[in-house]
């Protein structure tokens, strides 16, 4: 769905032509847009060459557009680029940025110092030329262009971040939250006359929304969002109705004991018994203390027949799984809640249940750390890992809990 459409951005960067010049992360923010609004950033040859006016707005010729050109704090610039913003704001577009001092690049000194007089004069004449701004997001705010995106909700620590494409008729935001704690938002989008559709990015799942409401151009509905958690919101249609489904309620726990195999390459076991979910970091057997890979834990239930939805939820792990059930694959999990909807290969009576769970690699390395060089398993450079590091958690730590919900 990321790959769809075109990019919709509020401002397009020219970031200079200094050397050496890169791509700040967007944290730094250089354009000054704040939250809410999106930008891409554009080199001088794509900017003489490619960047056009039409309505007042900057087209690329792929017909991805902005509102406004929002220049870096340079002493100096080159002719070339002034040249062409005087043809941009001649045709009309919305240019801020600070005045330049100098020319830039290999020039006639004496010409091109008057026409660079000449042209910055014109530019900055503090009328209808470039606006003297060091940020664009007052701008945006002078030409009433509202946030793209905005949220209410949440703390200090909460961090939400935005995608939105557009495909033709269709707009498609993604929405993702960077902390480790769920997240309950009121979302709003600068979106109206279409019903926002909830889409799962990992299973492809959607409803149309029943709960949001449009006002002044805007449409604004509650998101939930898991931890690290994501979804899409896409406007395509007009507003209807449709069914939804209730909160997973927790129906039982699936207990110990569980078989588990360890990969022998790796130094763990063939197979072992867990009466109880642990952590493999804490284990007596050095072989799974130290163990670093894929382990595959198996356990059988029985469920009685059911008509509602069903998922697996896994609790804590550390730090990848991938459920298979009566033989199918569910899917891998990455990250909290490691839950996945097993309906679809769930029967009534017995079920077998198998469950891939890879760790990350320190405990190996700090194993091996302590085992003379022939004995290691592992070859590295990074020496901050020593035989007394502290090992890192790994494994199912779960409760493994199935959960009902129905429509």
């Amino acid at each position: 769905m990321l790959q769809r459409g075109l990019p919709v951005s509020d401002v397009l960067y020219y970031y200079g032509d200094n050397i050496p010049n890169y791509t700040q992360i967007r944290d730094a923010d250089p354009v000054g847009v704040g939250t809410g609004y999106d930008y891409d950033v554009i080199t001088a040859d794509a900017l003489i060459d490619r960047v056009s006016v039409k309505d007042g707005r900057l087209v690329l010729p792929d017909g991805t557009n902005y509102r406004m050109l929002m220049l870096p704090r340079l002493e100096s610039m080159p002719i070339a680029v002034l040249r062409k913003l005087a043809t941009l704001t001649k045709d009309g577009a919305e240019i801020a940025g600070q005045r330049p001092t100098s020319p830039s690049g290999l020039l006639d000194s004496k010409n091109f110092s008057k026409e660079f007089d000449e042209l910055t004069g014109k530019l900055w004449n503090g009328k209808s030329g470039i606006k003297p701004s060091t940020s664009a997001r007052p701008v945006l705010e002078s030409l009433k262009v509202s946030p793209d995106f905005s949220f209410r909700g949440g703390d200090a620590t909460t961090e939400i971040r935005y995608i939105h494409r557009r495909d033709g008729d269709s707009e498609i935001y993604f929405i993702a939250s960077r902390g480790e704690l769920p997240e309950t938002i009121n979302a709003s989008f600068r979106i109206s006359g279409k019903a926002p559709e909830l889409w799962n990015p990992v299973t492809g799942e959607h409803m149309i929304a029943s709960a949001f409401e449009e006002k002044n151009g805007v449409t604004s509905l509650p998101l939930t969002l898991d931890p690290c958690g994501s979804t899409f919101v896409v406007f395509r249609k007009p507003a209807i109705h449709s069914a939804l489904v209730a909160d997973p309620q927790p129906a039982s726990e699936i207990s110990g004991p569980w078989d588990v195999s360890f990969d022998t390459a790796w130094g763990g076991p063939d197979h072992v018994s867990f009466d109880k979910l642990s952590d493999w970091s804490t284990n007596k057997n050095l072989g799974i203390r130290n163990y670093s890979g894929t382990a595959t834990y198996r356990k059988t239930f029985s469920v009685s027949a059911t008509t509602a939805r069903t998922w697996l939820d896994l609790g804590d792990v550390r730090e990848l799984a991938e459920v298979r059930l009566n033989g199918k694959s569910l899917g891998i999990l990455w990250s909290p809640p490691f839950r996945v909807e097993i309906t679809s290969a769930l029967k009534s009576g017995e079920n077998q249940l198998e469950i891939d769970v890879v760790n990350f690699w320190p405990n190996r390395v700090i194993g091996d750390a302590a085992l003379p060089v022939e004995k290691r398993l592992t070859r590295t450079n990074v020496l901050e890992l020593k035989a007394d590091t502290a090992l890192v958690p790994s494994g199912l730590l779960g409760p493994v809990r199935i959960f009902t919900a129905a429509k």
